[in-house]
């Protein structure tokens, strides 16, 4: 518990960082198709230093498979369906820390009331699926996206999709 508050404390702290420096939007630029990029610029602040942590994750490993980078910038785009305040996001991390079985049930519910920031961290990578769809993304930087939190990856894809979902995820949890 003591690492994951750790971890939880410096993600806090990473969020109050500034916006992207010029040369960072040009690499997003490079990256990013003009709609594709649209999305990306309605990620708050915090959500867009955090995508840009995992491409950088990425980057460091080696990667340079071109749907993945993509993925790793716009694999959050569905939280801003319902945007989170910084105490909802909160209240939902510390809700599925302690009781995770009532947040994922909570998880699926309508956003609204008490159950939105649930919902929104449950629900947003297949928001962000169906924005990449309407955006032009191609299908595997759709697939990536949604299932970038996915748990059980038995049945899905091939192995090189495999692959690239585990490398996203782990540059995501370190993020």
């Amino acid at each position: 518990m003591r690492s994951n508050l750790s971890y939880r404390i410096w993600q806090f702290r990473q969020s109050l960082k500034k916006p992207p420096q010029q040369e960072e939007w040009d690499q997003i630029k490079a990256i990013l198709s003009p709609s594709e990029l649209a999305l990306f610029q309605k990620l708050p602040v915090p959500d867009q230093n955090h995508s840009l942590r995992v491409l950088r994750n990425l980057e460091a490993a080696g990667e340079i498979d071109y749907d993945l980078r993509k993925a790793a910038l716009l694999h959050d785009i569905g939280k801003t369906r319902h945007p989170l305040r910084r105490w909802e996001r909160v209240f939902a991390v510390l809700l599925a820390g302690f009781f995770p079985k009532t947040a994922a049930a909570w998880g699926g519910k309508d956003p609204q009331g008490i159950f939105r920031p649930l919902v929104v961290i449950h629900q947003h990578p297949l928001w962000g699926a169906d924005l990449a769809h309407k955006a032009g993304s191609s299908q595997r930087v759709i697939w990536l996206i949604r299932h970038h939190e996915a748990e059980d990856l038995r049945g899905l894809l091939d192995d090189e999709g495999l692959e690239l979902i585990k490398k996203l995820q782990q540059a995501d949890n370190c993020s």
